[in-house]
């Protein structure tokens, strides 16, 4: 977490040139969560923008009778906005993310039956699945946008764009009394390993991209 944000003041706030246009701070709310950020305007075709972002509470859904919760990393993008045209820009840079890209999950089914790997179990108090979904800590990233933080006094900014990542590596452990009975507590783990196996491998290609889509608020000084 720490070097996420050494990463980011080294690029928000090195000192810009004599040449610059100015300088903004922002809000925002979108896919990377809710955040602030920082504008400096190289030139005037050029702004560099650092954006920090985190999801509140704690996302949950429920996938095949498994109430999953959800430990998400927070978010920096990093980018250099370049304006062929006033008002549209186009963004290089990085996605990043803390805790070493550690997406956190975990699954209860207490009470209910779920199978695994062809064969059923019945979840009590304390039966947990415990994992991790691993991202990559930083993705390369391009976009486009619309809106001009530098030169004006409040502006919006709309920006889309991906994160190019790799697919990502998946782990969960079972824990609890299905996991610690002695007789068969073996034969469950395996399966819940099997299973993870054959989510890793269907996983679709398209889960190495992470997708941004924020939406800002910018006052200008």
């Amino acid at each position: 977490m720490r070097k996420l944000f050494a990463a980011a003041a080294v690029l928000t706030m090195v000192p810009a040139p004599a040449q610059a246009q100015g300088f903004a701070i922002s809000g925002h709310i979108g896919s990377t969560g809710l955040g602030g950020g920082v504008i400096v305007g190289l030139a005037s075709e050029v702004n560099l923008r650092g954006m920090f972002g985190l999801i509140p509470g704690e996302p949950a859904l429920e996938v095949e009778e498994i109430d999953w919760a959800l430990d998400l990393p927070r978010f920096a993008l990093l980018v250099a906005d370049f304006y062929p045209m006033s008002g549209f820009h186009l963004s290089a840079g990085g996605l990043l993310t803390s805790d070493g890209g550690e997406l956190g999950v975990t699954g209860t089914f207490e009470g209910r039956t779920v199978e695994f790997n062809g064969n059923n179990y019945t979840g009590s108090e304390g039966d947990e699945l415990v994992g991790q979904f691993l991202l990559k800590t930083f993705q390369p990233y391009a976009g486009i946008g619309f809106g001009n933080a530098i030169g004006k006094l409040v502006g919006m900014n709309l920006d889309v764009g991906l994160g190019f990542g790799e697919k990502p590596t998946v782990t969960v452990t079972p824990r609890g009394p299905l996991a610690d009975d002695p007789v068969d507590g073996a034969q469950y783990r395996a399966d819940v390993a099997a299973e993870v196996a054959d989510i890793e491998d269907a996983m679709p290609e398209y889960f190495r991209f992470y997708p941004v889509v924020v939406l800002s608020v910018s006052i200008g000084f």
